[in-house]
């Protein structure tokens, strides 16, 4: 039992070694921790589910559901461990709720990502039954997709139909024309007659417009019209013309039937037998073509819906589950809500560990946590006070080095300027001792050269 409340301890984040001495939070951070493994239990089940559902093997499923468990398992560890413990009253502030937001709302969107294989599961049954729907369904628009090809096979159906019902009636009429020729001679000699009488009629009709623009033409040949009206009217009474002479010619071929059925009405049914026969014979070669294009079009069409089928027969997958859970969920309002009831169920034991330990009282184990909490950050800026001591003592030794060594370059510099002084006096006294000597000496030289030039002079004048 220890061990397990140690490791339930430790899938709180509690710090166990302090956990240990405080038994009144024993039980609080216990509920906490199973509440953190039994989530992460389910999502693994869920998780391992929904790979099974989407690509139906089982050793990658158990895999991916542990690292699903395990991933999710650290998430929970990790908001709960970082929440903290609040202000340490059952009553949640607005600021608690405010540092909690975001852990909250990871929480939330955890707790659908893991309801969601879940419910797939709790309603595989009436799912699956969807799912069936949705091949048909699915299978049914890939066939019905394929416009041109049901379209030409229809139009095969009704020329086929059509043609078959040609034969019949065909067939019938010869039958009939065999058993009762007498019946069939008077028929047809009044559809002729009935032909004739309409040919007879329509005839007459055109004459009257043909006497009409006739009677156009000529008045305008006499009234000395404009050739273009003259030649309009004549090509209208040519027209007429043309269509009355091709009626006559329509009338005299019914006529001519009606007197040679008159005369000869053996030889008559015998041409209608074999007008029959004839009829009959391309509408069989038309209908065995028309079977032959049927049978490969069949065919094609046999190949088609069997890829269809084989198509819409893997759509069974975690998408596939989610459409028809979609469906289920709009058709049937008792496993809309039963489905909701199971996602807020998620939810709440999912965001349960950070809201209990918002509304947790303060405890043992956290005073003792907000002790060792407040000595780390104490020491730590003694050891940070410390350092920045050195730092500055170091910096002041090297600052004073720094000094000494300028005053002593300082004092060097002055005593050497000080040299520099007096040998500068030196030498400038030297220089004027020597420009004194010079300017002496050549002074000395006028003098001499001026008395000599006197002397010179005097020497002469006593002469003379």
């Amino acid at each position: 039992m220890n061990r397990i409340n140690r490791f339930f301890w430790w899938c709180a984040g509690a710090n166990i070694q302090i956990l240990q001495k405080c038994p009144t939070d024993h039980a609080k951070y216990f509920g906490v921790g199973g509440t953190i493994v039994f989530t992460a239990l389910m999502a693994s089940f869920a998780g391992g589910y929904a790979f099974f559902t989407a690509f139906k093997s089982i050793i990658p499923s158990l895999f991916f559901g542990a690292f699903w468990g395990l991933l999710i398992f650290n998430l929970d560890r990790y908001i709960v461990s970082t929440i903290g413990k609040g202000d340490g009253t059952q009553k949640i502030t607005k600021e608690e709720w405010k540092i909690a937001a975001p852990r909250l709302i990871m929480a939330v969107l955890l707790g659908f990502v893991i309801s969601t294989p879940l419910e797939l599961k709790i309603f595989e049954t009436e799912i699956q039954t969807v799912v069936e729907r949705l091949k048909i369904d699915k299978s049914e628009d890939l066939k019905d997709r394929d416009v041109s090809f049901n379209n030409e096979f229809d139009e095969l159906n009704a020329r086929l139909s059509k043609v078959e019902s040609d034969i019949s009636d065909l067939t019938n009429n010869k039958k009939k024309l065999t058993e009762n020729a007498g019946s069939y001679y008077e028929e047809r000699k009044n559809e002729l007659l009935i032909d004739s009488r309409q040919k007879e009629s329509e005839l007459n009709s055109i004459q009257n417009k043909v006497n009409s623009l006739h009677g156009y033409y000529i008045k305008a040949i006499n009234d000395s019209l404009a050739s273009s009206i003259i030649s309009s009217r004549k090509s209208s009474r040519n027209l007429q013309i043309n269509a009355r002479n091709n009626l006559r010619s329509e009338k005299k071929q019914i006529d001519d039937q009606i007197i040679a059925l008159t005369e000869n009405k053996g030889e008559a049914i015998m041409n209608e037998q074999q007008k029959i026969d004839k009829q009959i014979t391309l509408l069989i070669t038309e209908k065995e073509s028309l079977l032959d294009k049927k049978q490969q079009m069949e065919i094609i069409r046999t190949a088609k819906r069997t890829n269809y089928d084989n198509k819409v027969e893997n759509y069974d997958g975690f998408a596939a589950h989610l459409e028809a859970m979609s469906i289920l969920t709009s058709e049937k309002s008792a496993i809309f809500w039963a489905k909701w009831l199971l996602t807020l169920l998620f939810i709440f034991i999912e965001v349960a560990p950070v809201l209990f330990k918002l509304m947790a009282e303060s405890g043992p184990y956290d005073d003792i946590m907000d002790r060792i909490k407040h000595e780390s950050a104490v020491s730590e800026k003694e050891k940070i006070s410390e350092i920045n001591d050195r730092i500055n003592t170091s910096i002041k030794i090297s600052t004073q080095k720094n000094q000494n060594r300028l005053d002593a370059e300082i004092l060097g510099n002055k005593a050497l300027l000080h040299k520099i002084a007096l040998a500068q006096a030196e030498i400038a006294e030297l220089a004027i001792e020597k420009w004194k000597e010079e300017e002496i000496k050549k002074l000395n030289v006028g003098v001499n050269h001026i008395i000599n030039g006197q002397a010179k002079e005097t020497s002469s004048e006593a002469k003379v």
